[in-house]
């Protein structure tokens, strides 16, 4: 995250008092930062599921830091289960081989709150989707 970038949140989160609202917001900016990439490259806001993790980290806890919140964000690597049912069985079957590689496992992002609860989120395939599951 550039110091242009947390500004930029920061100035977007001027309003929001809501832990939620504040991780849903993190969440857009990075989709709207960054675009999927095979490879990261932050500087030219390419990325993949670990760029993506690494990034969305960054803004939460500068979020979390900002409106004095003790909600703590990392980085995770894992499988991917929406609704229940593991994606990574169904990725690696219809998965092009260049990119069965990527789902070998996945980076996201692990956020405890201030009231101890745990939540995962992944801007990553949000992005990649165009849709939010938290």
């Amino acid at each position: 995250m550039t110091e242009s970038d947390g500004k930029e949140l920061i100035a977007q989160l001027a309003s929001v008092e809501d832990e939620t609202e504040i991780i849903k917001e993190c969440n857009k900016y990075a989709c709207k930062k960054l675009s999927f990439h095979r490879k990261n490259n932050l500087k030219n806001k390419e990325a993949n599921c670990v760029g993506y993790a690494q990034y969305t980290t960054a803004l939460l806890n500068s979020a979390f830091k900002y409106k004095g919140l003790l909600s703590k964000a990392r980085p995770v690597v894992g499988q991917v289960h929406l609704y229940g049912f593991n994606l990574h069985p169904l990725a690696m079957t219809i998965m092009p081989n260049k990119l069965k590689s990527f789902f070998k496992d996945h980076d996201f992002v692990e956020i405890i709150t201030e009231n101890g609860d745990t939540i995962f989120i992944d801007t990553s395939l949000q992005d990649l989707i165009g849709k939010s599951f938290f």
